[in-house]
């Protein structure tokens, strides 16, 4: 039993220490390139043994991402998509040239002209491998699956009773979950491009009954079942394979243009709310103590309980960065939009334009600038509020902070 929670512990921090939008470093706990199913018990379920050897393997994985990082990344990139010089793993040419042998032979022998020495004598050939099994596993796509019937067995199991026998979620979840399971019949679904299907599979999606699978099925498992819905549900002038690569290029840039959780507002850190917004700051109070201390802590110091899990850790309000940098207007669009590659959700799906400027002014008052509101006493009780921060209603034209 004991044994059982630790490995699920493991499971859970190394798939939430990943980030959005790369193959999940939590995933090769439950790996098994070579076959799926392979190393389950005739019930269809890994057995202990089985579990201690991925545990082992997960924190040899989790030992080479920080090697990666310290030693690869500034050339390669974090998420492996490297420079106008360097390959990008991401690339389905990139999963088929390059073996794990070339990989690894490439790195000992010193790939690279410009660094002097051969990378074995600073890491260590079994470094080396595990690097570069990390690579393989976490940031490069894997390979399309050819035998559909894989994957079709993995839907009728594991997919159908939600997402219906046709995709088309014609099946009793569709009026009893809130929003309803996704149609792979639909346009929308057409817009879905491969890397964002086989993410989805492996983490979930927040806000939906969509569970991750990355602790179920392994990591060609969720290649043959994303596989087989785009052949049997999706229009075949879908996104493919081959073009998720650009999909994961464009995504990287979009996210670098469309939040950085910055101020680029001119650098008025007193600058308002847009279109006449004003904060209620006890209420945002409120609703900070109660979904966003977990991640961002009590205090605003970026610990909360869930920050432990996360791989980007998320933002200290009371860093001399962000108490030059985030005004309200950037507070705002923050929290409605999201933060990409982060697990900060776009808040603006499920609650009200007012309540976003109310924990906005929270948050700024309280951690950013101390000293915009009233004087508060004791352990963040309020005495009064800052002048002109009663809630008003939210305003008609709310394309302030959902355009774009």
């Amino acid at each position: 039993m004991q044994r059982q929670f630790v490995f699920g512990l493991a499971v859970a921090a190394a798939i939430a220490a990943t980030p959005a939008g790369l193959m999940p470093v939590g995933d090769v706990l439950a790996h098994d390139q070579a076959s799926p199913g392979a190393g389950k018990g005739e019930d269809g379920h890994h057995d202990d043994g089985d579990a201690r050897s991925r545990l082992a393997r997960g924190a040899r994985m989790l030992r080479a991402r920080d090697l990666y990082e310290a030693q690869c990344a500034s050339c390669h990139g974090t998420d492996g998509t490297g420079t106008t010089t360097t390959v990008d793993f991401t690339t389905p040419e990139a999963v088929a040239r390059l073996t794990r042998d070339a990989m690894v032979a490439s790195v000992i022998a010193g790939h690279d002209p410009d660094v002097a020495g051969a990378w074995s004598g600073v890491l260590g050939e079994a470094a080396i491998a595990d690097v570069v099994d990390y690579v393989r596993e976490a940031l490069m796509l894997p390979a399309p699956v050819a035998d559909a019937s894989i994957g079709r067995r993995i839907y009728a199991r594991t997919c159908s009773v939600c997402h219906g026998e046709r995709g088309n979620a014609a099946s009793w979840a569709k009026n009893s979950l809130d929003p309803p399971p996704f149609d792979f019949t639909s346009d929308k679904a057409r817009q879905l491009s491969r890397q964002d299907m086989i993410r989805y599979v492996t983490y979930g999606r927040d806000g939906t009954a969509m569970m991750p699978f990355a602790t179920q099925l392994t990591r060609s498992e969720i290649a043959a079942v994303v596989d087989y819905i785009r052949r049997a549900f999706i229009s075949a002038d879908a996104p493919t394979a081959e073009t998720a690569a650009a999909d994961a290029r464009s995504q990287s840039a979009e996210e670098h243009a469309a939040h950085g959780h910055r101020n680029h507002g001119g650098g008025d850190i007193d600058a308002p709310f847009p279109a006449g917004i004003v904060g209620d700051f006890a209420a945002g109070k409120k609703f900070y103590e109660k979904n966003c201390a977990e991640c961002h802590g009590p205090n605003g110091t970026g610990d909360g309980r869930r920050a432990y899990f996360m791989r980007k850790k998320p933002e200290n309000f009371t860093s001399a960065e962000a108490r030059a940098e985030l005004n309200r207007p950037h507070l705002l669009e923050a929290i409605a939009k999201g933060v990409r590659g982060t697990e900060m959700p776009a808040w603006s799906k499920v609650i009200t334009i007012q309540q976003i400027a109310d924990v906005a002014e929270y948050v700024f008052q309280r951690f950013i600038h101390p000293d915009a509101g009233a004087m508060r006493t004791g352990e963040g009780e309020d005495t009064g509020a800052r002048a002109g921060t009663s809630p008003a209603p939210a305003p008609a034209d709310e394309s302030a902070v959902k355009k774009n």
